[in-house]
C-alpha cells in the first residue's frame, strides 16, 4: 500500500475516519467529495418525533439520519426523557458505524443486521419476530433518494411503516472543478465509492473528455458495486462487510495480492 494513491469520494463527515485508516497502512490519499448531505427539515420530521412512543421500532439507515434526526430532537426537547424511558422503541441501524452514531446521543442499538444492507435488515429483522411482524408500527427517518426495498418488503409482509425523508444527498458546488483538475493531473492507483450516490455523482461531475474506464475502483458493498458496474467502471475489490474499516481491508488486500511475485 505504500505510496499508493487512492482517491475517496465520500461525504466530509466520513472523509476523515476513511482518510486516517488508508493513510496508517501507506496510502497517499486525495479527496473529492460527490456527496454533500443537506438536512430536510420538514413538519414530518417533527410530527415522527412528537409521536416517538407510537412506534415499536426506528430504523436508521445511515449515520447521517442518526445525526439528523437525534439533533433535531434535541432542540425539540431533552433526550434523557428518551433515554430513561421504557417505552422508547427498540433501535435498527443498518451497520456499526451508524450504531456508534447512536451511542453519541445515548442510546445502543437492539439490532444490528449481519449484512450491512437493507436485505441484511429484512433477514435479521423478520427472523428475529420469528416471521410475523404484522401491525409493528416503524419508522424509518432516511435520505430522500433511498432504495424502496425495505419499507415495501415491511409493508408487504404486514407492519405498518412510516417513512420521513429527512436529508437529501446533493453535488457539491465546487467538485467538479476539482475534480476536473485531478483527473488531469493525476492517475490514482484507485478510485473508492462508499454509496451508488457517491458513483452516480462522480459520473455525473467527471468531465466527458477523460475516459473513466481506465481507472480501477473499489466499492464498500454488492449495491454499491452493481451500480459502479452499470456505468461500465473497473470494480477491482469490494468489502466483505459493507463498512469503511472493511473497504481498507479490501483495498489492503488487493494492493497485497498485486504486489506479491507470482510463484517461480
Amino acid at each position: 500500500m505504500k505510496n499508493r494513491t487512492i482517491l475517496i469520494t465520500c461525504s466530509q463527515s466520513q472523509s476523515p475516519e476513511f482518510r486516517h485508516l488508508l493513510e496508517r497502512v501507506g496510502a497517499r490519499v486525495l479527496e473529492i467529495p460527490t456527496i454533500e448531505i443537506k438536512a430536510r427539515l420538514n413538519p414530518a420530521l417533527d410530527e415522527s418525533i412528537e409521536n416517538i412512543r407510537h412506534y415499536q421500532w426506528i430504523m436508521f439507515t445511515s449515520a447521517h439520519g442518526v445525526q439528523i434526526f437525534m439533533d433535531r430532537a434535541q432542540k425539540m426537547g431533552d433526550l434523557s426523557d428518551w433515554t430513561d424511558s421504557t417505552t422508547f422503541p427498540s433501535i435498527c441501524c443498518i451497520g456499526p458505524a451508524t450504531a456508534k452514531k447512536t451511542e453519541e446521543y445515548g442510546f445502543q442499538a437492539n439490532l444490528v443486521p449481519h449484512i450491512y444492507q437493507a436485505e441484511g435488515i429484512l433477514e435479521d429483522f423478520i427472523h428475529l419476530h420469528n416471521g410475523d411482524i404484522t401491525n409493528l408500527h416503524i419508522l424509518i427517518p432516511r435520505a430522500s433518494q433511498a432504495r424502496k426495498i425495505l419499507p415495501n418488503t415491511l409493508k408487504d409482509k404486514g407492519a405498518i411503516v412510516d417513512v420521513v425523508a429527512i436529508y437529501d444527498t446533493v453535488v457539491p458546488k465546487t467538485s467538479r472543478l476539482r475534480l476536473t483538475e485531478l483527473l488531469k493531473n493525476e492517475s490514482p492507483d484507485l478510485i473508492t465509492f462508499t454509496s451508488s450516490s457517491t458513483v452516480t455523482n462522480f459520473v455525473a461531475l467527471a468531465p466527458e473528455h477523460i475516459s473513466l474506464q481506465k481507472f480501477c475502483y473499489a466499492a464498500i458493498g454488492p449495491i454499491t458495486a452493481a451500480t459502479a458496474k452499470a456505468y461500465g467502471l473497473k470494480i477491482v475489490t469490494q468489502a466483505k462487510k459493507s463498512s469503511i474499516p472493511g473497504l481498507v481491508s479490501a483495498i489492503e488486500n488487493y494492493f497485497s495480492c498485486e504486489e506479491t511475485p507470482p510463484p517461480k
